[in-house]
């Protein structure tokens, strides 16, 4: 009976320490962010899907309700200019993740790193 309750004491406290822990590590959304370089945008139309990894951004530095333009590097093309509806916020991996709709998943976003808000 000692044991058992050792064990649940155990369990018990390492939930607590390991929960918070958990809870800070999810990304976040966020109002605006601004950026170091960009990872990749991935661009989807008509149900087809591209990513796109050599490009540049119009800004580096963004708010919900702005819009920003996709230029690819290789062909010197626009590829896409979206108004963005989502900034959300890695706070362990600092990067941040813009994407054209409402909330955490979008069809195309952009991937930039160090990230800050």
């Amino acid at each position: 009976m000692l044991m058992i309750k050792k064990i649940h004491f155990i369990l018990t406290i390492s939930f607590l320490i390991l929960v918070p822990v958990t809870i800070n590590a999810q990304p976040s959304q966020v109002p605006d962010a601004s950026w170091g370089s960009v990872d990749h945008f991935k661009y989807s139309s008509s149900g087809e899907s591209e990513t796109f990894k050599n490009i540049k951004l119009s800004s580096n530095s963004i708010a919900i309700g702005q819009d920003i333009t996709v230029i690819n590097l290789d062909t010197g093309n626009e590829i896409a200019t979206f108004n963005v509806k989502s900034i959300t916020f890695g706070r362990q991996v600092k990067m941040c993740w813009i994407g054209n709709s409402v909330g955490m998943i979008s069809e195309s976003y952009i991937t930039v790193k160090e990230c800050t808000r």
